[in-house]
């Protein structure tokens, strides 16, 4: 039924690859590989791709800007967010298909539990009401919404330029990240939901989980993040992964 359905629907996703002049790392050298199997996969499936690639607030990280998504492309029916470091395989079913669009859908992130325990007690002061369980935490580097949570997502945009000096400030003391433990935070005040879906669409830390030079990821999931490495070893993995599959996107 939900395949159904998307039939009918403007879909869309979309990455950020924004290089401010302070920033230390340049998104290119990961994003001409990464991007190319986005193309892949959005042509397959006739889904539109959209790159964020210019500032979209002063003295801003690039990781706040996929939540300006409304003010650049506010006419689709269904959204998917996915960081620049993340490669999709060359045979992955539409995401679309398989979720319905009433919810937010992530992956649980459980892969450094106490980087995850310190944020969340963390930034518990900024939210003193509300409560994020470390079980239902999600990594925001793979999200997927729809135009029913315009409101959510302008209004953390809105959260975020309003206490920008103060969310620095808690930046710069716990060292935990940009948005993620925040929008965690936010939609529970928010009072959503976040659906928790399979791995396979954000294999994340795939490093820590012993899947990333045995190559057992390959097989494992659909969505590839090759987060939690250095930028050098990162460049350095994702084009060794494509000399070996890249024939594979030619399909």
């Amino acid at each position: 039924m939900e395949k159904d359905k998307t039939k009918y629907m403007k879909t869309l996703i979309y990455t950020t690859a924004v290089n401010t002049k302070d920033r230390a790392i340049d998104d290119l050298d990961i994003f001409d590989t990464t991007k190319i199997s986005w193309e892949h996969y959005c042509k397959r499936h006739n889904i539109d791709f959209y790159v964020i690639d210019e500032p979209q607030h002063p003295d801003t990280s690039p990781h706040w800007f996929r939540y300006w998504i409304f003010d650049l492309k506010p006419d689709y029916d269904r959204y998917l967010y996915v960081d620049t470091d993340i490669m999709v395989r060359w045979d992955a079913p539409n995401i679309f298909e398989l979720y319905d669009a009433e919810q937010i859908h992530a992956v649980r992130d459980n892969s450094g539990l106490s980087w995850i325990w310190e944020g969340l007690n963390g930034y518990q002061s900024m939210f003193p009401d509300t409560k994020v369980d470390w079980t239902t935490y999600f990594n925001s580097g793979m999200m997927m919404f729809s135009k029913k949570h315009k409101n959510l997502i302008n209004h953390f945009k809105e959260f975020y330029i309003s206490n920008q000096s103060i969310i620095q400030e808690y930046r710069e003391k716990l060292r935990k990240g940009f948005d993620q433990t925040i929008f965690n935070y936010f939609v529970a005040w928010y009072g959503d939901k976040v659906n928790l879906i399979s791995e396979e669409w954000n294999l994340f830390h795939m490093i820590r989980r012993e899947i990333l030079y045995n190559g057992y990821f390959i097989n494992m999931g659909y969505f590839w993040h090759f987060n939690g490495l250095d930028r050098n070893t990162q460049v350095q993995q994702i084009q060794n992964i494509w000399t070996q599959i890249g024939e594979n996107y030619e399909r």
